[in-house]
């Protein structure tokens, strides 16, 4: 795919009786451009500068022909460059074009006015009639990493799990995450939901994950959170969302769905905001996720991806990996699992528990009375 190019010539306009510095207006001018170049505008491919007038120089002076004094221009440059080929939004230059009106005006950037666009006389754009926030937002760039499967190697038994999450992460970047198929990872605790999603973390990196805890989280906290990032990631684990109140998930319902936005009105005004997550959640309780807003919540999961207990031989990879980090001995894994076994013990944590407090007292069977005399 080749790349897109495109640039325009913003023009600002200032009437002055007096002359002015030039020291004065490379201020104005530098901060214009500081408070308007973003991270949100360089991810999605925008870059704003100083522009050359035929002069050569980034202002002009010139006799006022209506009053005593002068009018000075200010040229600026809005440059757009994707190298996968895509154009910017249809209201994306009139966005930045009205933030640029709005801030140029202020006191503390000499009140310039702007004045065209491209040859054009400048008109504003309704507010109305803009994206909503085009100008604001961006999201963390997302890739599938090609050491991907490094970061899942401490996991067993998991790969259709990892594979299932993995897929749907690539169906949304292969659609610009207009296709967004959550997943609900679900099953008891300890059986490597949560190990999942710090993996994917540490794959995708932390600038491309936000996470919240269900059983802590406010929704006020959360629309606080996701408003004023600057940049979004592109996903949002929830750990146990069925433990959440039910209030407080309701703003999901808007992020996850077709509409992608978060839309709040309070006493300082109207919050909205374009999110285009994808969301990964664990769930430990499916009875109460089906039921948080009605099943409208778990409806929007369409990949249930559930989770049973390990089984024996699973089980005992996973102590094997946890005994070689305390330089331990491979005999205490068949005393533990034999115990586990007759006592129906299946969390690995339990299991991993009862292996390192053991020991070599497992292989006497001395530990395992303690256990039995303190169950």
């Amino acid at each position: 795919m080749t790349n897109y190019t495109e640039t325009h010539s913003i023009i600002f306009t200032k009437p002055a009786q007096r002359q002015l510095r030039d020291k004065v207006i490379a201020s104005n001018m530098t901060a214009l451009l500081a408070s308007t170049n973003n991270k949100s505008l360089s991810v999605r491919g925008w870059t704003i500068d100083a522009d050359a007038a035929p002069e050569g120089t980034a202002w002009t002076r010139e006799d006022n022909p209506t009053d005593d004094g002068y009018i000075y221009r200010m040229f600026v440059r809005a440059t757009f460059t994707r190298d996968d080929g895509h154009a910017p939004g249809k209201t994306e230059l009139a966005s930045i074009a009205r933030t640029m009106a709005t801030r140029s005006s202020q006191p503390a950037f000499g009140k310039w006015t702007l004045t065209g666009i491209d040859d054009d006389t400048y008109t504003p754009v309704a507010e109305d009639d803009l994206d909503a926030n085009v100008a604001d937002i961006g999201y963390t760039e997302t890739d599938i990493p090609e050491d991907w499967d490094a970061y899942f190697t401490h996991l067993f038994g998991l790969g259709s799990h990892i594979k299932r999450v993995r897929k749907a992460l690539e169906a949304g970047m292969s659609s610009e995450w207009r296709n967004r198929f959550h997943c609900a990872l679900i099953g008891p605790p300890g059986c490597g939901k949560s190990d999942i999603c710090r993996s994917i973390k540490d794959a995708l990196g932390e600038d491309a994950v936000i996470e919240f805890d269900g059983t802590a989280t406010t929704a006020a906290g959360a629309i606080k959170e996701l408003a004023e990032l600057e940049i979004l990631p592109r996903v949002i684990v929830i750990e146990e969302i069925e433990k959440a109140p039910e209030a407080t998930m309701q703003f999901l319902l808007g992020v996850l769905d077709l509409r992608a936005e978060i839309r709040k009105t309070t006493a300082r005004g109207n919050i909205q905001r374009n999110t285009k997550l994808f969301c990964i959640a664990t769930v430990n309780n499916e009875e109460l996720f089906e039921k948080l807003q009605a099943g409208a919540l778990a409806s929007r999961f369409t990949n249930k991806i559930h989770f049973d207990r390990p089984s024996r031989e699973t089980l005992s990879l996973i102590l094997t990996r946890e005994i070689a980090k305390v330089e331990g001995s491979e005999k205490w894994i068949g005393p533990t699992l034999d115990y586990c076994d007759a006592h129906g013990i299946t969390d690995p944590r339990q299991v991993i528990a009862i292996a390192l407090c053991g020991g070599d007292d497992l292989l006497t069977g001395e530990y395992q009375a303690m256990l039995e005399e303190t169950e």
